[in-house]
């Protein structure tokens, strides 16, 4: 059974994940635009088939592990435990590592500390060992151990960062390919019961479940970087 969110706890996290706040925008397209480029992505089939697999098969699939296990960790780290803080700088190093290329794990750790000075205005944690884990963050890493900081259950906050990431893979095409905004909010839209399956899976899991099989989107991230005439950073 999932927990619910009080009122505050809800809309902070519509907050953190809108575009208020740095988690993407157009500038972070996971290799989607490359994909776009070379005409693997031409309409909104294939733009679905390709987002639905980084979220359920791809980086979303560990960025939703590793959320769900920095959550855990941090509400071990808040409740004393002394083992916690290693285990969260341990995470943070395993989830950076997981990154296919240089531009994922710039995505990644750009993202990670703009996500995490946006979110001071709610307050800060010193429990949490940021600076022991940097000089570079991992974006789900930060998520998770906010997510759990703020009581916000993991499942809603796995969804909801999820959400943000594919959402934000939509709008690029319907910039890119292009799409319509109509296809676009379609795309999202039957996205959303393959996210909540994704999010309950990913709660469930162990480290051990980690594991990419999108060699093409990770592909098409690594050949990002000498892509000419290119919109988005990564």
């Amino acid at each position: 059974m999932i927990e619910a969110l009080s009122l505050k706890q809800h809309l902070m996290l519509q907050s953190w994940m809108s575009a208020a706040f740095p988690i993407g925008a157009y500038s972070c397209s996971h290799g989607l635009e490359t994909a776009i480029q070379d005409d693997r992505i031409d309409d909104s089939e294939s733009c679905l088939a390709w987002i639905l697999d980084i979220a359920s098969q791809g980086s979303g699939w560990n960025d939703s592990i590793i959320m769900a296990n920095a959550h855990s960790i941090t509400r071990q780290l808040l409740d004393n435990d002394p083992e916690a803080a290693t285990r969260l700088c341990e995470l943070n190093d395993l989830a950076l590592a997981l990154q296919a290329g240089s531009e994922r794990y710039l995505e990644t750790s750009r993202l990670a500390a703009a996500f995490l000075q946006s979110s001071s205005v709610w307050g800060t944690f010193e429990q949490i060992p940021w600076q022991a884990m940097g000089p570079e963050l991992a974006l789900p890493v930060v998520i998770g151990a906010l997510g759990a900081a703020h009581r916000i259950p993991p499942t809603i906050l796995i969804a909801s960062a999820l959400q943000s990431m594919t959402s934000n893979l939509a709008w690029i095409a319907t910039r890119l390919v292009p799409l319509g905004q109509t296809s676009c909010l379609q795309t999202i839209a039957t996205l959303e019961p393959q996210i909540v399956t994704i999010a309950e899976r990913a709660t469930l899991a162990s480290l051990d479940d980690l594991g990419s099989c999108t060699l093409l989107a990770d592909l098409a991230s690594l050949q990002h970087e000498q892509l000419t005439g290119r919109v988005c950073q990564t």
